[in-house]
This record gives C-alpha cells, sequence and structure tokens, in this order.
C-alpha cells in the first residue's frame, strides 16, 4: 500500500481522496459480505440444512441489536447523517445522536463530516 503524506495535499485533494476512499469502503464492505455470506451458505449445505434454517438460526442474534427498543421507528425523517463505512446507518439529527456518530466524535472526527448533501 503506498504511502500518501495527507499533509501536503490541497484540500481539494483531500475532498477527492475522501470520496474515493468512501466509495472503496462501500464496495469493499458488499464484497466482504458476499464472500461471508457464500462461505456461510456453502457450510450449511455441507451440513446438511437450508439456507432458512440457517437465517432463522441468526434471528437470536439480530433480536439481541434490536433489544431496548419496544417498537421499530415509523418515522420519516429526513435523513441528514450518513455513516460512509456502512451506508445503512443514519441519523435524522433528532434525538441522541446515533451510536455509530458519537464513536466517530469521540476519536476526534466533526459531526459535519457524515452531513448528507441535500
Amino acid at each position: 500500500m503506498a504511502d500518501v503524506d495527507v499533509g501536503k495535499l490541497s484540500y481539494a485533494e483531500l475532498v477527492a481522496l475522501k470520496t474515493k476512499l468512501e466509495q472503496e469502503i462501500v464496495g469493499k464492505r458488499e464484497e466482504e459480505l458476499k464472500v461471508l455470506a457464500d462461505g456461510y451458505a456453502k457450510k450449511l449445505i455441507a451440513a446438511g440444512f437450508g439456507i432458512e434454517e440457517g437465517i432463522k438460526a441468526l434471528l437470536p442474534y439480530t433480536e439481541a441489536k434490536r433489544r431496548g427498543t419496544a417498537t421499530p421507528s415509523t418515522s420519516t425523517a429526513r435523513v441528514l447523517y450518513r455513516d460512509p463505512a456502512n451506508p445503512e446507518n443514519t441519523w435524522s439529527g433528532r434525538g441522541q445522536p446515533a451510536r455509530w456518530l458519537s464513536q466517530y466524535v469521540s476519536q476526534g472526527r466533526q459531526r459535519e463530516e457524515f452531513r448528507v448533501e441535500s
């Protein structure tokens, strides 16, 4: 991997690099998720299980993630912030900041970096 001295880049070059990195991150995420899903499917089939059985076996893990909310959100608030590493992670700017956004801020990043352009 080539090291880039970001301190020597102009603002425009940094923004272009950021955009390219965000696109690469999304692409790699999808690619790696597909590889993992394919491997999981092959293991299920080799063990004599169906894909749907495997998905049902994963449900407790997804339910644990949702615990703490009595009902799913039905809000139609406009998305103001999006996680470049996982575009499914969004925040409308209402209520407490999303965990993913709070983690980025605690790492020294600015909230406005994640603002969706309108």
